[in-house]
């Protein structure tokens, strides 16, 4: 926990973790802009069209597979790969500490970060929702016949965050992998933004496959893709009658399970890292 304080301290002493931070509320004006401008093609008894009570959600929905995953490359090169770069991590191992303690730590700090960001994003999607978009006693939700009440509205979204932040959890543990084995930026940046585009790629490849393959199939080859999972699997996961429910979990754990005990590995021995 010393170890996860000093991390802390260091990360709010760098300038980008000001801006990264500073950016949130940007993010979400320009979302409500965009989304302003697409209620004019949907009518107000569609799940589209944007509310204060969706808001929070429709303005999440495109952010967390884009900005909030390159949020992640960025900590996690900032936290681990720079710091070969600048021997800062070298001096850690002066005083001792094991690599795997200043790695747990370090991640630990990273998932709090997150945390930290999302709740900043969700309370302004209200308080600008509050100002941009109507307020209705109900409105329609995604895979839910039932209307929603503000409060009903405000449960669901809380629900919708908790797995955002669970596919941020899984997104966290591939780029501190590539980070830890990466010993400089580029590489580093480069082997993350890669994965995030083959994320993005191969789902829409395999539909052309529809043809030959099973419904089924396609579909769960398509939640393989943690930013598919972002895009569309939360709305499914949470429905009135949830929709690949337990292989969408399944995947996020697999990927946190599976990179976490490769970060236990590959960190077995620091003197190679030094």
């Amino acid at each position: 926990m010393k170890l996860a304080k000093i991390e802390w301290i260091k990360f709010w002493k760098r300038k980008v973790s000001w801006i990264l931070l500073a950016l949130i509320p940007l993010l979400v004006f320009v979302s409500a802009k965009y989304i302003l401008q697409q209620n004019q093609l949907f009518s107000p008894d569609t799940p589209q069209y944007a509310v204060v009570g969706n808001f929070p959600v429709l303005g999440l929905a495109e952010m967390l597979m884009t900005a909030f995953n390159l949020f992640i490359i960025v900590i996690a090169l900032l936290m681990v790969t720079e710091e070969y770069r600048t021997g800062a991590l070298r001096m850690v191992f002066i005083r001792s500490h094991s690599f795997r303690k200043i790695m747990f730590a370090k991640f630990l700090v990273l998932l709090i970060l997150l945390l930290l960001y999302l709740a900043i994003y969700f309370l302004t999607c209200y308080g600008i929702g509050y100002f941009l978009f109507s307020n209705p006693e109900v409105y329609p939700q995604f895979y839910h016949q039932r209307p929603f009440t503000f409060i009903e509205g405000f449960f669901y979204n809380l629900k919708f965050y908790g797995v955002a932040f669970l596919t941020l959890v899984a997104i966290s543990s591939v780029i501190f992998f590539i980070g830890i084995l990466s010993h400089t930026m580029t590489s580093a940046f480069g082997i993350s933004v890669g994965y995030l585009l083959l994320c993005f790629a191969y789902p829409n490849f395999i539909q052309l496959f529809q043809p030959i393959l099973r419904e089924e199939t396609i579909f769960k080859i398509y939640f393989t893709s943690i930013p598919m999972i972002q895009w569309e699997g939360i709305t499914l996961l949470l429905a009135e009658t949830p929709h690949y429910k337990g292989w969408i979990v399944l995947i996020l754990m697999s990927h946190i399970l599976l990179f976490q005990l490769l970060i236990l590995f590959v960190t077995r021995k620091k003197d190679i890292f030094i």
